[in-house]
């Protein structure tokens, strides 16, 4: 019956490829009906393809070919997110296999993007270790700031970077004096990044270790879809789905929204 359908929708095609579709050429159907969407609106739902990639029989399978084949197309856009979103997932023992093979496999086909990933990845490192620095129990409270800024200025990093959470946002360190930590529970950090262009402005990022931003990943993506809807309709709502990225387990980063209140 599939080769007497009326082609799906993208959207319709997605339901598809859920745990209830096993079936090879069902899910195969699901992938050539996806195969129209331009890389923009491929990458909304990405977070998705990425969540359903555990439900194929195999590692190698069509929906895998399908989203390697594409973030190599567009690697500053779908590559990006395809990688940090498969990143994300590693400590899940039951598909971090699956996932290392496709991460593998996507780094292999895209050198010039993996040095840029690679680089980014060293950051989240030395930004990590500076997150838990400060939750060290012989660090008072007091003494917190301090601690943080002494790390941050004894940090290397990278001549230039890309961060996790836009690869268009191009730093080249930190200025050390406007970071902070935020006095929660788990103490995320308040970042100030010196653009790389001379003229560019300073980039406010959130670095938190403790807290599963997939779940806010979701509902940001939410937001964005029902705000699309409305300005389709006429109707502008002035929202500002601000940028989110799960680079780890329970890691990540957050647009910081100035000149606003929580």
């Amino acid at each position: 019956l599939l080769d007497e359908w009326e082609t799906l929708t993208p959207k319709q095609a997605l339901e598809l490829l859920d745990a209830h579709y096993p079936d090879e050429r069902v899910r195969s159907y699901a992938v050539d009906c996806l195969r129209p969407l331009p890389d923009d609106e491929l990458a909304e739902f990405v977070l998705q393809l990425v969540q359903v990639l555990k439900y194929e029989q195999s590692h190698d399978s069509t929906l895998a070919t399908f989203l390697i084949s594409r973030a190599i197309r567009c690697p500053n856009l779908v590559g990006h997110i395809f990688f940090w979103h498969l990143k994300a997932e590693m400590h899940v023992a039951e598909i971090s296999e699956r996932y290392g093979l496709i991460l593998e496999l996507y780094l292999e086909l895209s050198p010039a993007h993996r040095k840029d990933l690679h680089t980014q990845n060293v950051v989240m490192e030395l930004l990590l270790y500076a997150a838990r620095s400060i939750k060290d129990k012989s660090v008072a409270k007091k003494d917190r700031k301090a601690k943080l800024h002494e790390v941050l200025a004894a940090t290397e990093f990278p001549e230039r970077f890309g961060l996790p959470l836009n690869p268009e946002w191009v730093c080249k360190g930190l200025k050390v004096e406007k970071c902070k930590y935020m006095d929660s529970k788990k103490l995320p950090l308040w970042l100030c990044f010196v653009s790389a262009d001379p003229v560019g402005k300073d980039l406010y990022v959130m670095f938190k270790d403790g807290d599963d931003l997939r779940q806010d990943l979701l509902t940001l993506q939410m937001f964005r879809i029902m705000d699309s809807i409305w300005r389709r309709e006429g109707l502008d709502l002035k929202m500002i789905p601000y940028g989110c990225v799960a680079t780890g387990d329970e890691i990540g980063m957050l647009e910081i929204v100035t000149s606003s209140n929580t």
